[in-house]
C-alpha cells in the first residue's frame, strides 16, 4: 500500500506561527479581566486571516490557524472533559478553530485544513502511571485510558464530519523514550510500575485507540523535543530506541520529527520506515533567525532518503523521496510568546522551507 500524499505536502510546517503583539496582549488582558472576552474575537479573527494569508504567499497547503486561539500549544482539550475525575464527552473543543478556518479558504481546500490536537498522554505523563486522576475513579491506567480513548474518538469524528480531513497530534511525550537522562531517571523512581519499555507499548496501544478514524482521514503526530520560552529543548536523544516498534505500531500515516541539530541523532532509524507511512524531516530550525544553507538542507534530504531505501531491499533514493517532506523542526509559538526570532524571520524559514521542497520534488505541492 502506497503512503497517503497532500496531505502530507512536500512543503509542511508544524502548526504554531508566532502571534501578533496585540493578539498575545489582550489575550492576557482577558486573563487578568482586564478585557472582555468578546473583545478579543475580533482581535484574534484578523490575526488569523493574515496569518493564513502568510501561509498562503509562502507556498504552504496545510494551511493552520497558527494556533492563535490558544495561549498554548495544547489549547483546553482536556480541560473540556470536565477535569480528570471521569472523562465526559462533550462538544468538540477544536469545532470552533475549524468552523472558522473553512471561512477563509474555498471549499475545495478544506482537506488542506490542518487542525493540531493535544497528546493523549499529555496529562499521563506529566503526573506518572496510576497518578493522571483523582484515586478511586479509575482502577488502573488502563481503565483511564480507555476513558481517553473515546473522547478522542468522539473529537475526530465531529472533526471529520465537519469536514476535517487532515490532523496533526502535538506530541512532546514519546521522544523522551530516546532520552537517556530520562530513561535512568524512570528506571530509579519507585513509583513507576513498569519498565519504560513496557510503558512505551501501553501507550502504543493507547493512542492507537485514540486514533480510531476513517480511512480517508490524514492523522500525523509531532514528536517534540521541547519549545519553550526563550527557545528551550526538554529532551535529547537518537529515534533508534523507539523508531523499529513507533513506525511499525503506531496507527498514524505521518510522523514529522525533529532533525535540525545533533540532539536528534542521525537518520539511521528512517530504515525501519514501512512502505505505507511518511516522515516530514524538520531540518529547518524554528527556534533561532539565522537561515540555513539551501544546498545543505537538500543534501540532507537526500541523505535521509538513502537510509530510508536501505530499509528496503529493492528500494531507491527515488522511491523513498516519495514517502518524505520538509518542514521546520517545530512550531514557531508553542506558547504565547514565541520563540526568540521575529516574524520576517518566520516568513524566510517557511519561504525556506517551500523552496528546498521545489528542488527535491520540483512541481509538487
Amino acid at each position: 500500500m502506497a503512503s497517503p500524499r497532500s496531505p502530507p505536502f512536500r512543503a509542511e510546517h508544524i502548526g504554531s506561527l508566532l502571534r501578533p503583539d496585540e493578539l498575545v496582549k489582550h489575550r492576557y488582558a482577558v486573563a487578568d479581566q482586564s478585557a472582555t472576552p468578546e473583545s478579543l474575537v475580533p482581535i484574534e479573527q484578523k490575526a488569523i486571516r493574515d496569518v493564513v494569508a502568510l501561509q498562503q504567499s509562502c507556498g504552504i497547503h496545510s494551511i493552520t490557524n497558527g494556533e492563535y486561539s490558544r495561549h498554548q500549544f495544547w489549547g483546553t482539550f482536556f480541560e473540556t472533559l470536565n477535569g480528570m475525575e471521569e472523562v465526559n464527552l462533550r462538544e468538540g473543543g477544536y469545532l470552533p478553530e475549524f468552523e472558522f478556518m473553512k471561512t477563509l479558504v474555498p471549499k475545495d481546500q478544506w482537506k488542506n485544513i490542518k487542525i493540531t490536537l493535544a497528546s493523549p498522554s499529555w496529562y499521563h505523563f506529566r503526573y506518572g502511571p496510576n497518578r493522571a486522576y483523582v484515586k478511586g475513579v479509575y482502577a488502573n491506567d488502563d481503565e483511564y485510558f480507555a476513558d481517553v480513548a473515546k473522547a478522542y474518538q468522539a473529537e475526530l469524528s465531529i472533526l471529520y464530519e465537519a469536514g476535517l480531513r487532515n490532523a496533526q497530534v502535538d506530541d512532546p511525550n514519546l521522544a523522551y523514550f530516546c532520552s537517556d537522562a530520562m530513561l535512568s531517571g524512570w528506571k530509579a523512581d519507585p513509583l513507576n510500575f513498569q519498565t519504560a519499555d513496557k510503558q512505551f507499548a501501553a501507550y502504543m496501544k493507547f493512542y492507537n485507540a485514540c486514533f480510531e478514524r476513517p480511512a480517508d482521514l490524514h492523522l500525523g503526530i509531532h514528536l517534540c523535543r521541547g519549545n519553550y520560552l526563550n527557545s528551550q529543548h526538554f529532551s535529547e536523544g537518537a529515534y533508534d530506541n523507539i523508531a523499529s516498534i513507533m513506525f511499525n505500531t503506531l496507527n498514524v500515516s505521518t510522523f514529522y520529527l525533529e532533525y535540525d541539530t545533533p540532539r536528534a541523532g542521525g537518520f539511521e532509524p528512517l530504515k525501519f520506515l514501512p512502505r505505507n507511512k511518511n516522515v516530514v524531516l524538520g531540518v529547518v530550525t524554528s527556534k533561532f533567525p539565522t537561515l540555513e544553507d539551501k544546498k545543505e538542507m537538500v543534501e540532507r534530504v537526500y541523505k535521509a532518503a538513502d537510509f530510508v531505501a536501505e530499509g528496503e531491499s529493492t528500494g531507491t533514493r527515488e522511491e523513498a523521496l516519495k514517502r518524505l517532506s520538509v518542514s521546520p523542526q517545530c512550531g514557531f509559538a508553542s506558547h504565547a510568546e514565541g520563540n526568540a526570532l521575529g516574524y520576517e524571520d518566520m516568513r524566510k524559514k517557511l519561504t525556506l522551507v517551500r523552496n528546498i521542497a521545489d528542488e527535491v520534488w520540483p512541481g509538487e505541492p
